[in-house]
């Protein structure tokens, strides 16, 4: 069985229509018509596909736009950010730049420094570090959950270890995890019940004084440390709540807090 060709090119590169290789080696830009297999990517400009990536590894130094999936086998490594019109699945996921993905996120690990927006679930085995923000418009299920720029999920979240926010929180679902520590960032909240070990809440030194978070129900087995939270129900054997807690209140109700 021969072995497959390789693109290697010292400037940008235009294919017509599929492309089949081993290796890809370009310095420049890489534009397609269509999708593009292979075992090795390595692009050092931008990426523009109209199909989808299949890879073992690939390394894109630029942006990347696919008008379907990016599938690698192991690792994804994206220095600017990137837009699929498909899924993104990969071993370890770590991109720079934003990412904007039609489908669904399938990892072991994934590391964005530019925010998160996906229109189905996202799915990681490992852990997941977001800066920017974490968006699904379905549901997200990790070990760990560190985000700065807040959460927002259309289903539930769920950690096998902890979640660490700070932001703002909208979960149309529950939250459920070991741990869970929230700087508010604004205005805040989870329409199903937030169950954790530890738990605790207070308000981000930046953010404004009508900043609340709003849970239906709070769910532990320990003592939690709670402020500028409005829950319509708690239950743990200890708490600690700050003057801004209202607990068996409605949660659609406005407040003011006490300073």
């Amino acid at each position: 069985m021969s072995k497959k060709p390789d693109l290697r090119s010292i400037s940008s590169v235009t294919l017509e229509g599929d492309g089949d290789f081993d290796e890809v080696h370009i310095l420049g830009g890489l534009q397609s018509s269509g999708s593009l297999n292979a075992n090795y990517v390595s692009v050092q400009g931008s990426m523009n596909l109209l199909g989808s990536l299949w890879a073992t590894n690939v390394n894109i130094a630029g942006g990347v736009e696919l008008g379907a999936d990016l599938i690698s086998e192991l690792d994804i490594v994206i220095k600017g950010g990137i837009k699929t019109g498909g899924k993104l699945e990969g071993r370890i996921i770590d991109i720079s730049g934003g990412a904007r993905v039609k489908e669904m996120i399938k990892a072991s690990q994934l590391q964005v420094k530019g925010g998160v927006k996906v229109n189905g679930n996202i799915e990681v085995n490992g852990p997941i570090d977001v800066k920017g923000g974490l968006v699904s418009l379905r549901s997200i299920i990790a070990e760990e959950i560190d985000s700065v720029g807040g959460i927002s999920a259309n289903g539930d979240v769920k950690a096998r270890d902890s979640i660490y926010v700070r932001g703002r929180v909208e979960v149309g679902g529950d939250i459920t995890c070991d741990e869970f520590i929230f700087e508010i960032g604004g205005p805040s909240v989870i329409e199903g019940k937030l169950q954790a070990n530890k738990i605790k809440i207070m308000k981000d030194e930046l953010a404004k004084s009508e900043s609340f978070l709003r849970v239906k129900e709070i769910v532990s087995p320990n003592k939690i440390e709670i402020d500028y939270v409005i829950a319509e129900s708690v239950v743990c054997p200890k708490m600690k709540t700050g003057e801004n807690c209202r607990i068996g209140e409605p949660i659609d109700k406005n407040y003011e807090p006490d300073y």
